[in-house]
């Protein structure tokens, strides 16, 4: 879900990559890519088939009377907003941070433990041995909250060590 030409406060925004606590669940990191152009105003979940906040129901939990349809709709679209409007308020609160804790993202293959080297094992969360012969769909799916873990913990380390200093 985009984030579109009424959030103003995505204006002063550079484009770029921002990672910032889960609003919803501050054990997880969640990464979010800024993108403006002619077309789109966006906030977008980072890696492109993330998904944070809300889970999207499924179609046999959405009633099928027209009425509580749209309610339903109303209030998920709320409360989707209401995270959304969470996680812009976090990262416009101080930019320069939620840029550097993505750039800072170091984290291990949570199947081995070894140190990830390329772009595609940190946004996996598995090192290219370990994630042969798996589907891209189940990596996708599944790793994505174990990288932001990861993260949230590894940035706790940090912090502790700077405040120990």
């Amino acid at each position: 879900m985009t984030a579109t030409l009424d959030w103003p406060e995505l204006d002063a925004l550079e484009d770029g990559y921002y990672a910032i606590l889960d609003p919803d669940g501050a054990g997880t990191v969640t990464y979010w890519r800024r993108t403006r152009s002619a077309r789109m105003n966006a906030l977008r979940p980072w890696p492109a088939k993330a998904w944070y906040g809300p889970a999207v129901p499924r179609r046999a939990d959405v009633p099928t009377e027209h009425a509580a349809r749209e309610l339903f709709v109303a209030q998920w679209s709320r409360s989707r907003r209401a995270y959304l409007d969470k996680v812009v308020a976090d990262i416009t609160l101080n930019p320069e941070a939620a840029a550097r804790c993505f750039a800072d993202l170091r984290v291990r293959c949570w199947s081995c433990g070894r140190a990830l080297r390329d772009e595609t094992s940190k946004t996996l969360g598995i090192g290219p041995e370990c994630r042969s012969g798996m589907d891209p769909a189940v990596l996708a799916r599944y790793s994505t909250p174990k990288v932001g873990k990861a993260h949230a913990e590894h940035l706790a380390v940090l912090r502790a060590a700077e405040a120990s200093q």
